[in-house]
């Protein structure tokens, strides 16, 4: 048991390289905005960019898994991260750095697979809400640590953001590549093991309705992330560090809620409820977090941070829980994180141009309604029970 949680330490640090190399575009998006000379709505896709190869790998992801098991899928995924966050922060042109971060996307994607099929190697199902609760926090894990920091590292050029999570990413690779193994009574999903029904799992609608909800969750939160800073800077009249510095309350109440939310999700037998609570929370923060006055900015991150904590909950843990062996669930994970990826890449470019051509509190109303798609998808989803 305590090598399994060795095991959940490493590929959570592991895998905090992704959202740290994935968000650092925000605290900096003003800055962007003025030295590549580019529209809000172009700004869209800086982040928009990354999550596009996200959702192309996602379900070819599942696939590689089966052939190349979760140690050799993860090197591989960090090594490509690696690769696109060393050229992003190499080269000057607009074209250059969008081909940069969809690399850098493909490293996320095929990451975002192999680490819940290693959990669920590592956990038994009746053990699993809590290791996939904590992993749950990986984004908001790697948002924090890129937020707080990229001001700082951005005050002589944003280039050295770069340098900073390429920096990171690399000494990830190199302890991934050291001491992550697979439980001896696992193959690591080696192709001498693959199961041929595994692929099965594409076809099974109660996977697409998860991956479904946890699009539109992820539409609002990418937008938050993405545009919150530059609303707070260029409505409110924060500067960027304190734009940057008070959306981390989203992500720490996010970290702090998702464990909770996985012990009590075990105790209730219920993964249906944190992602319906989720859902409720998210509409009253949206629409405080652009509407109210500035005082009640840090209560709408907090309503969203607890909801971003246990909706991911209920939604990983019911992906694995739809089949028991470890491929099964890699490969449903690949769903999950194909609609994931899908919402990352619509929520900046839709976002920015709502707010862009209609104002930020019209932006605001659409995220709502998403969320109550949400709420409603959720009350009527049959694999969470």
């Amino acid at each position: 048991m305590k090598k399994s949680y060795f095991m959940l330490a490493l590929v959570y640090l592991t895998g905090i390289a992704a959202p740290v190399n994935q968000f650092k575009v925000p605290p900096m998006m003003q800055r962007l905005i003025s030295e590549l000379d580019i529209s809000l709505t172009a700004s869209g896709w800086l982040m928009s960019s990354f999550a596009l190869a996200g959702f192309v790998c996602a379900l070819p992801s599942g696939v590689l898994l089966q052939k190349m098991g979760v140690r050799r899928l993860g090197l591989l995924s960090m090594s490509i991260l690696l690769i696109g966050s060393a050229v992003g922060g190499a080269v000057s042109s607009v074209p250059l750095i969008l081909f940069s971060r969809i690399v850098e996307g493909v490293g996320m994607g095929l990451f975002s697979v192999a680490a819940p099929a290693a959990l669920s190697a590592w956990f038994p199902p009746e053990k699993r809400g809590i290791p996939m609760g904590v992993w749950s926090t990986w984004v908001p894990a790697g948002n924090v640590v890129i937020f707080l920091s990229a001001p700082f590292f951005s005050m002589s050029g944003w280039r050295n953001v770069w340098i900073f999570s390429s920096c990171y990413t690399a000494v990830m690779l190199l302890m991934f590549f050291l001491f992550f193994s697979m439980p001896v009574s696992t193959t690591g999903i080696a192709p001498k093991t693959q199961d041929r029904h595994s692929l099965d799992v594409f076809k099974v609608r109660e996977a697409w309705s998860l991956a479904a909800i946890f699009l539109l969750f992820n539409v609002i939160t990418i937008s938050i992330k993405s545009y919150l800073p530059v609303f707070l800077e260029s409505v409110r009249g924060f500067s960027t560090v304190k734009a940057s510095g008070i959306l981390t309350i989203m992500m720490l109440c996010s970290m702090a809620t998702a464990p909770v939310a996985g012990i009590i999700s075990d105790k209730i037998h219920s993964r249906k409820i944190p992602v319906i609570a989720g859902c409720v929370l998210a509409i009253v923060s949206v629409l405080i977090m652009f509407n109210a006055p500035p005082v009640w900015t840090a209560v709408s991150l907090v309503l969203i941070g607890v909801a971003g904590g246990a909706m991911p909950v209920g939604i990983f843990t019911a992906a694995t829980e739809l089949f028991s062996k470890p491929e099964k669930a890699g490969a449903c994970m690949a769903v999950v994180v194909f609609g994931q990826y899908i919402g990352m890449f619509i929520g900046p470019v839709l976002f920015s141009f709502t707010a862009e051509h209609t104002g930020w509190s019209t932006a605001s109303y659409m995220l709502a309604a998403i969320a109550l798609t949400a709420f409603f998808a959720s009350l009527r989803n049959s694999a969470m029970k």
